[in-house]
């Protein structure tokens, strides 16, 4: 198993119901398939460097996933067949993966960080 993570651009005006439900699909593919997710990020709507398939705007998102080569080619074809997406790029992270290190990643991902506390600046006497 390989460490793999995976950009891909769907169409920008998709109601955001219908992406989390596009992200939910390539997630089942990774574990149908034997990988495991590791985690799944919505980077939103953003202007393309240019115009693909005569579209100025894509909603990004990410996979960073363990799979074989077979999960990613599958994930691949997938992504090939559905007209929403407009680009995708896999790219291999590591060859070897420690699942102990993955664990770890993982749980510190599902705590909840504390809020960042506001600074507060006094204002000098004289303003």
């Amino acid at each position: 198993m390989r460490r793999y993570e995976t950009v891909a651009i769907t169409l920008a005006d998709y109601p955001d119901s219908e992406i989390e439900a596009l992200i939910e699909r390539y997630g089942r593919i990774i574990s149908s398939q034997g990988g495991t997710l590791i985690r799944a990020e919505k980077w939103g709507r953003r202007k393309l460097a240019y115009e693909i398939k005569k579209q100025t705007k894509g909603f990004y998102f990410l996979f960073n996933f363990i799979a074989s080569q077979g999960t990613v080619e599958e994930m691949e074809r997938n992504f090939r067949l559905d007209d929403r997406i407009l680009r995708f790029l896999t790219v291999k992270l590591s060859d070897q993966v420690d699942m102990e290190e993955i664990k770890k990643e993982l749980e510190g991902a599902s705590k909840t960080e504390p809020a960042p506390q506001e600074e507060v600046t006094e204002k000098p006497e004289g303003e």
